[in-house]
């Protein structure tokens, strides 16, 4: 962990734990999250820490946010919950659980993933939401100006000039789930790291899901099927009668583009705040897809 990070955390621990010596404590850097996220303990306490600082910010993400939406979600069943916040920190109980492989969570836990999605989808909108073309703009003052050209600024004006309408339903979305993300938890799936979360057009969200799990076509099929049946059964009848599965898969690849899009200016993005390359090996990809190699 950085040393920014560890002296920041132990402040807030000494502020919110004045009797607890700082030897006490237990502290394990946690992979993933993007960096800033610990394990602390001490005694009965077993908690996440997250800290946010101004990088994140560039992506939608800060700690005021997430915190909101935890709070919300509290009663869900969906997510970890809420123990408390310090300035740039706040703290979430530690959930116990196994994160699947890839395979066995879209093989024999797909119809559980698919329902507890479709639980999120039918939550009231959570106050936070998503503009992508203005995410695009700030990705875009984001990334390596080096590694700009001209047919990647028009490549940019096409996707902005693109209209936005409502395809499937506006509704709560996690944006970042991945077998990392996703725990098996007193035998329940539930959700963890929910830093990108926000209110978006559910086509966008499952675009998301499907592009970043890299699910071929039958997974694709199977998942829709139960996502659609356990909404039919549990949503109002007038979000779901005018959609069939078919409809609803058109719906959500007529997004394909525009999400792998926003996927490939994540990763500048990331690249240009961190200089880590694996950035750039998951780019490549994406840049061969829109014809930006050279």
């Amino acid at each position: 962990m950085s040393d920014l990070h560890y002296s920041s955390l132990l402040n807030a621990l000494q502020a919110l734990f004045p009797a607890t010596a700082l030897s006490k404590w237990k502290i394990t850097a946690l992979e993933g999250a993007g960096g800033g996220a610990f394990r602390v303990q001490c005694a009965d306490i077993d908690w996440v820490a997250r800290y946010y600082g101004d990088e994140k910010k560039a992506l939608y993400v800060h700690g005021r946010k997430e915190y909101a939406i935890l709070k919300q979600l509290s009663g869900s069943n969906l997510s970890p919950k809420v123990a408390t916040r310090y300035k740039e920190w706040f703290f979430l109980y530690w959930l116990q659980g196994e994160h699947l492989t890839h395979q066995s969570l879209f093989s024999t836990y797909l119809k559980p993933l698919a329902e507890k999605i479709a639980i999120l989808h039918q939550h009231t909108p959570l106050g936070f939401p998503l503009n992508l073309n203005h995410e695009l703009l700030i990705y875009w003052q984001s990334i390596d100006r080096k590694r700009l050209s001209a047919k990647w600024l028009r490549l940019q004006q096409h996707f902005l000039r693109q209209p936005r309408c409502n395809l499937i339903k506006y509704a709560p979305a996690h944006m970042d789930l991945h077998v990392e993300n996703i725990l098996l938890s007193d035998s329940s799936i539930k959700f963890i790291d929910w830093e990108y979360a926000a209110d978006i057009d559910t086509a966008d969200s499952l675009m998301t899901f499907f592009a970043t799990n890299q699910l071929n076509e039958a997974q694709q099929n199977t998942f829709l099927d139960y996502y659609y049946s356990y909404h039919c059964h549990y949503a109002q009848s007038r979000e779901t009668d005018v959609y069939s599965v078919k409809e609803l898969r058109k719906r959500i690849f007529s997004r394909e583009p525009f999400i792998f899009y926003m996927m490939l200016m994540w990763y500048e993005v990331r690249w240009q705040q961190t200089k880590d390359g694996s950035f750039l090996i998951m780019s490549e990809p994406l840049r061969r897809y829109f014809s930006l190699t050279n």
